[in-house]
């Protein structure tokens, strides 16, 4: 297995993504970041108690969650401060909605689509038997892809980061594609679960936000390095 080689079974399995900017684009206006949601706006009314108020992240579209192949819905993160002072995300997603309803006070941010490279992890699990059979000639399955020496390895991965949008700070938010391996990660995260949105802006933290099956629908996350 040459690099060249190992670099075509990376392009083989990219996967479409979209990197939202706040620069206007042709495709029209496919989230809002920040500032408030108009029917879910962050002030609380006075019943709730147990809640200080909430934060309007982002929104993202419709249109793009069908482009990725889950639940068809305008999707709200939220971030939530208890009266203690502790911090939630929340992710809205209600069917009934259109995003074209819908009204914001914060940044209106635009899609381009960027093909998604997948990391190394990915092409060793999900690669061609050529990936197999490199990876057995080292005493490795297809599971081991974190006990690789081989040089190929971190130039791969060179590469990722260069076709990174998140390595690269391409943007605010990318919808859709491939997920990595952060440094608390235990292993790399099955298909059953669908990375729908990474936010790049003001990091730290990123967000995530995951998909894992239509009854338990959208989750999120915080990570940190």
């Amino acid at each position: 297995m040459t690099l060249d080689e190992l670099i075509a079974e990376g392009e083989s399995l990219a996967r479409q993504s979209w990197v939202l900017r706040a620069q206007p684009a042709e495709s029209g206006v496919a989230g809002y970041w920040g500032g408030e949601r108009g029917d879910l706006p962050n002030a609380l009314p006075p019943e709730v108690t147990a809640f200080r108020g909430r934060r309007h992240v982002v929104t993202l579209s419709e249109s793009l969650l069908v482009e990725i192949g889950v639940r068809p819905c305008p999707l709200s993160l939220f971030e939530w401060e208890s009266v203690r002072g502790d911090r939630a995300l929340r992710v809205e997603a209600d069917q009934r909605l259109h995003f074209r309803d819908l009204r914001f006070s914060g940044e209106p941010l635009f899609a381009m689509p960027e093909p998604s490279f997948p990391p190394f992890p990915a092409v060793c699990l999900y690669g061609s038997g050529r990936v197999a059979e490199w990876l057995g000639g080292q005493g490795l399955t297809r599971y081991d892809y974190w006990r690789v020496t081989d040089d190929l390895q971190a130039h791969y991965t060179a590469e990722w980061e260069r076709r990174s949008a998140f390595c690269r700070n391409a943007g605010d938010v990318i919808v859709g594609g491939w997920h990595f391996l952060w440094p608390e990660d235990d292993f790399f995260v099955p298909p059953e679960l669908q990375l729908v949105a990474l936010t790049l802006r003001d990091a730290e933290p990123w967000f995530e936000i995951w998909y894992s099956h239509p009854r338990l629908g959208f989750h999120a996350r915080e990570r940190m390095t």
